[in-house]
């Protein structure tokens, strides 16, 4: 009887991360017939009528939208069904939406706090994503991708430590590059340096069309190009400066990380 083909399982925090990260090879993967999964976690829809100063101007910066975080969630779908890849938007809320559940208060009411120390009512929320992931997934047969964490945001962080605990847990686990923070060594390094025992990295080589259609699916999320990249033109040049970066002449790249210890 022929193995059943592994299938990779991608976490990604919010409604574009994994795009951003890894589109290149879910590309490659879906034309494999591997049947690319991405589980977006943060991607809850929040109670509008009470926003943070801070959310409501990031609101701003996307367009002033009726419903933001519905619209990105359209924006993930057509970029994920270009890519060939199923999704699934869990309903957790973004850190920038999520209050203290005593006081009331937001956990992270400005740019300095989604990228400082998690809150101290968070760490049951590592545990809970965790055991959620770990019950709708299949030990054997799956292949997780998770956040390598590098730029420090909270989510990301909640994330990979979510991801750790699945590969305690029998899971196979690589971490991709949190992308466009990667593109800072300095963040990188930082990221690396949490780590007792450092990941190894390998790179994934991408063809043209692998590339090409990353950035396609990358100009999908139009709510985000302008705050990401200040616009459609120089997300293109940076995301294949990047790519043909990490492919050091051999064509174009992604790089992951696997094992390591915290």
């Amino acid at each position: 009887m022929r193995k059943p083909k592994t299938r990779p399982v991608y976490l990604s925090p919010h409604l574009d991360d994994v795009a951003l990260s890894c589109g290149g090879l879910i590309h490659q993967q879906a034309w494999q017939g591997l049947r690319p999964l991405v589980i977006t976690c943060f991607a809850g829809v929040p109670d509008y009528r009470r926003l943070s100063p801070f959310a409501a101007q990031l609101h701003q910066s996307w367009g002033q939208l009726a419903d933001p975080v519905e619209q990105r969630r359209c924006e993930d779908a057509t970029a994920m069904t270009y890519l060939g890849a199923e999704y699934q938007h869990w309903d957790y809320l973004d850190c920038i939406y999520r209050c203290h559940p005593v006081s009331g208060e937001f956990l992270y009411p400005s740019a300095p706090a989604i990228f400082g120390e998690l809150g101290s009512a968070e760490h049951n929320l590592i545990d809970e994503l965790a055991k959620r992931l770990a019950a709708s997934l299949p030990v054997e047969g799956t292949r997780i991708y998770a956040p390598l964490a590098i730029g420090h945001h909270v989510d990301h962080r909640i994330v990979s430590q979510a991801a750790l605990y699945l590969r305690l847990h029998g899971f196979s686990v690589q971490c991709y590059e949190d992308y466009p923070y990667a593109e800072d060594n300095e963040n990188l390094a930082e990221a690396l340096q949490s780590w007792a025992s450092p990941p190894l990295p390998t790179v994934q080589t991408l063809n043209e069309e692998d590339l090409e259609a990353k950035i396609t699916a990358i100009r999908l999320y139009r709510s985000q190009l302008d705050m990401l990249f200040g616009g459609e033109s120089a997300m293109a040049t940076r995301v294949s400066s990047y790519a043909q970066a990490m492919g050091a002449g051999h064509g174009y790249g992604e790089r992951y990380w696997e094992g390591g210890t915290r």
